[in-house]
């Protein structure tokens, strides 16, 4: 895959948990960016709907991915399908199964590999749902730190459609972290095999859209070489 197409599928994201998402909206419709990833993770329904309103002021079209909360209604998800095009949608374990199991867009919704209480403990869930979201950033911690639910990552990317990704930085220590300080805390994907990743590949970040703009172009080039090799 080049390097060109592999920057296709990766998208800066409007983060709402940690990340000053009002900031980011503002460079999405500077900037006149088309595309974009959008966490919906912190935002509860009031200022989700100051979301929906700040969006409709960009030229944004196309919002591949959106990551739900817990209390969205069938409604909005019906509005990003429907406004946006979104293809697909990811949420945590025991989300899913409170709220989104009967959703008529289960197909498209992908449960996140996690830890904790998002650990995902019945495979049969996945009968209902799209299939499974690697958090890539997720993924290497495990591998560094957490052997039984890297193992659980394996199980899932080769038992069941890798529908999307999120990806955040890795520092040194191994902790996944929702900022990149520097360029290198996103190395860590050159040493992940190439099934792990998907056609929608957002970058879970609180960093501004301008960096991610630019750790984008350094990832397609870090991928395109690694999956040369």
């Amino acid at each position: 895959m080049t390097e060109a197409e592999i920057l296709k599928r990766i998208y800066p994201s409007v983060v709402t948990y940690a990340g000053d998402w009002r900031k980011m909206m503002a460079e999405v419709r500077n900037l006149g960016l088309k595309e974009i990833s959008l966490f919906l993770t912190a935002a509860g329904y009031l200022e989700r709907k100051e979301i929906y309103q700040s969006l409709s002021q960009t030229k944004v079209k196309k919002i591949y991915h959106v990551h739900l909360r817990q209390d969205m209604r069938e409604s909005e998800i019906n509005f990003f399908v429907n406004q946006y095009g979104t293809k697909v949608f990811t949420t945590h374990y025991q989300y899913f199964l409170k709220y989104f199991k009967n959703s008529k867009h289960r197909a498209k919704i992908f449960i996140e590999n996690n830890n904790g209480k998002a650990r995902i403990k019945n495979f049969k869930i996945f009968e209902n749902a799209g299939g499974v979201c690697i958090d890539l950033s997720h993924l290497e911690y495990f591998r560094r730190r957490c052997p039984k639910d890297y193992k659980l990552s394996q199980q899932l990317a080769t038992q069941y459609k890798v529908g999307c990704n999120h990806l955040s930085a890795v520092l040194p220590n191994g902790l996944s972290w929702h900022a990149v300080k520097k360029l290198s805390d996103l190395d860590y994907v050159k040493n992940i095999p190439q099934f792990y990743f998907s056609s929608y590949i957002n970058l879970e970040l609180v960093n501004s859209i301008a960096q991610q703009l630019r750790f984008k172009k350094y990832l397609a080039k870090i991928l395109a070489q690694a999956w040369k090799k």
